[in-house]
């Protein structure tokens, strides 16, 4: 099989190039794009020429081009494509997504998207068109849990996404034994019993359109915790290791470093320009800092695989590396819990906690990334997207129709099933292709020739109708999909991916109110696991729920349940097995916590009676009740003198 990897820069991704190397141990032929001049001047570029691996020059994305330009570089990209003669393209990097879907649109190359941070799924614009443009990804991979659950979110089906995060060389960050930290804390002249925090980040200047004013690393908020963490009598120093990304990024780092030299704790602070090898300012610290907005698993892996616990922002995937075994996890923005958490990272170090943190942190990165082992992983799920691809109207099918393909639409109506299927193109059996691909030689022209071309506009339509039911209607959206929906009921927050791929399997009956991110399992993905051995296994069953039910926010309904009348699911709950009617539940898996009567005169006996009340009375009514406490606890706070860090 080849492959083509396709990346908008060469500063940076060298985490592609073991991706790259198992490809090629793996047999496949392997090419990379990247855009000039970092086709031959960036150090990607370079490790790769050393390597053996091609890399050629890739006409698109242009860094700053004009529409009409990236227009006419993806049509220059799908011409190169083909003359590459390439079976799969692995794109990373959201510009290089944009340009690979477009140019291999009505090919049979195999499109792989692998998905390095969640940053561009902050922007609101951005995530409403990615809603329709990742269902032409044949394959998505997340590289942590939290983007799968976006992507999820968007209506992403199971059998397309896979988590794998781009992990780290486990062999290269250890952690570090007394006489190396003794040896790093010499190299770079820091005393041996000093408290030492580091953040390994680049300077990314402020985004305009997510978090403006705010740079995407969060080193304002640092800064501001780290004169918090003086005031208060904190002593060590801090380094902050990267230089700015381009020119914007170097001027927002000085701008930066201007405005730190005016808060206390200044002169402790390091500005280290990026190496080519962290691994020795992780064996001198004592603990890694992260302040980021947005993030995937960042710097946070390397310090955890070198044992060094971390204070970091709840951002994207961190909570999946760091909670209390393996450091300190604050709110996103919040300068006081960093200097929280640094405060007790120097209060402790050596200690048995220190101690025990450190090696949490290295067996969560043992567990989470392996890089040797996912990137093995990583091709084995190139082969299986090519090998189990449809023709590439299936995605832009699925994309019209924002939920999973199924043969036959049912409509049900409020008395039982109506009347006839309606039978569409389902998706084509895999055809024998030449270079072992398993994928047919499907160009335009014989897509146009072929019957499913037809159906196309009509399903653009019904994607467009679908959408807006879905932000306007939710009710009649899952009715649309075969649920049965009961009188006067309230669905909030409704996605595509909510009901799941078997919708017409689910009952809700009347005044069912359901809170945002409720997810219902009809099916249990795991036996797409066994059925190399068992082909025909699938593990389906249909959900109930009884009238006045209420779902509580990020609820998950398994298959098989019932759930009965006048019962409440609270937040969160894992419901595994069926609910008594009159019941609440709670936890994962959801157990019997009270009953609702109990719970009714709790609720009652706190209630402040404005449910009936205007929003702006509603609003008198809450600050008059609740503002004097809210003022007292601020007052009782440190006075914010950092306000850059807003």
């Amino acid at each position: 099989m080849r492959i083509a990897t396709l990346v908008k820069t060469g500063d940076g991704p060298l985490w592609i190039i073991p991706q790259v190397l198992a490809e090629r141990a793996a047999g496949d032929e392997v090419v990379v794009l990247l855009p000039a001049p970092h086709h031959a001047e960036s150090r990607v570029a370079r490790e790769l020429a050393a390597l053996g691996v091609e890399v050629v020059e890739s006409p698109a994305p242009l860094r700053g081009g004009s529409p009409l330009a990236q227009l006419v570089g993806v049509r220059r990209l799908r011409t190169l494509l083909r003359a590459l003669d390439v079976d799969v393209v692995h794109y990373h990097l959201y510009a290089s997504a944009l340009a690979a879907r477009l140019a291999t649109l009505g090919t049979r190359i195999t499109r792989v998207h692998m998905v390095a941070g969640p940053l561009y799924l902050d922007n609101g614009l951005i995530r409403r068109v990615e809603r329709v443009l990742c269902r032409l990804d044949h394959m998505l991979i997340a590289s942590s849990g939290d983007i799968a659950a976006r992507y999820a979110a968007l209506g992403v089906p199971a059998h397309r996404l896979r988590t794998l995060s781009y992990g780290v060389d486990l062999a290269r960050f250890t952690p570090a034994d007394e006489q190396r930290r003794a040896r790093a804390r010499a190299e770079f002249d820091l005393p041996a019993d000093e408290f030492v925090a580091v953040c390994v980040a680049y300077f990314y200047p402020p985004k305009r359109l997510v978090r403006p004013g705010q740079g995407v690393k969060g080193h304002e908020v640092l800064l501001a915790a780290w004169a918090r963490f003086v005031e208060r009598g904190g002593e060590g120093t801090l380094i902050l290791l990267g230089g700015g990304y381009g020119e914007a990024g170097e001027q927002y780092r000085d701008r930066l470093r201007a405005w730190s030299a005016t808060l206390p704790g200044a002169d402790r602070i390091r500005w280290v320009e990026s190496v080519t090898d962290v691994s020795p300012y992780y064996a001198a610290a004592d603990v890694n800092v992260v302040s980021s907005w947005s993030e995937s698993y960042g710097a946070g892996g390397e310090a955890s695989a070198c044992g060094v616990p971390s204070v970091s922002t709840a951002a994207g995937g961190l909570p999946e590396l760091v909670d209390p075994e393996t450091g300190w996890l604050v709110g996103l923005g919040d300068a006081a819990g960093l200097a929280d958490g640094l405060w007790d990272a120097a209060a402790g170090r050596g200690g048995d906690a220190a101690r025990q943190r450190s090696a949490a942190a290295r067996l969560r990165a043992e567990r989470l990334l392996d890089r040797r082992a996912l990137s093995h992983e990583v091709v084995a799920a190139l082969h299986d997207a090519a090998h189990d691809r449809r023709p590439w109207w299936g995605p832009l099918s699925e994309a019209a129709q924002a939920i999973p393909a199924r043969p036959a639409r049912v409509r049900f109506g409020r008395s039982g099933p109506g009347a006839a299927a309606h039978p569409g193109p389902g998706p084509a059996g895999a055809a024998p292709g030449r270079s072992g691909s398993g994928s047919p030689a499907v160009g335009l022209a014989g897509f146009v020739r072929s019957a499913a071309a037809p159906a196309l506009p009509a399903s653009l339509l019904r994607v467009a109708r679908r959408t807006w039911l879905l932000r306007t209607d939710p009710v009649r959206y899952a009715r649309g999909l075969g649920v049965r929906v009961g009188a006067d009921c309230r669905l909030v927050e409704v996605t595509a991916a909510t009901f799941g791929a078997e919708p017409y399997l689910i009952r809700l009956g009347d005044r069912v109110v359901m809170a945002g991110g409720v997810r219902f399992l009809t099916h249990n993905g795991a036996a797409a696991r066994m059925r190399p051995r068992h082909p025909d296994i699938d593990v389906v069953a249909p959900i109930r729920i009884g009238d006045d039910v209420f779902l509580g926010l990020n609820a998950i309904i398994m298959p098989g349940v019932t759930i009965g009348s006048d019962a409440v699911v609270a937040a969160g709950a894992v419901v595994t097995r069926d609910v008594p009617a009159g019941c609440l539940v709670a936890g994962v898996p959801a157990r019997v916590s009270t009953d609702v009567a109990s719970f009714e005169r709790r609720m009652l006996s706190r209630s402040l009676g404005t449910g009936g009340l205007s929003p702006q009375r509603k609003r008198e009514v809450f600050l008059e009740r609740y503002g004097a406490a809210l003022d007292a606890e601020v007052d009782q706070r440190p006075s914010d003198l950092y306000s850059f860090a807003r």
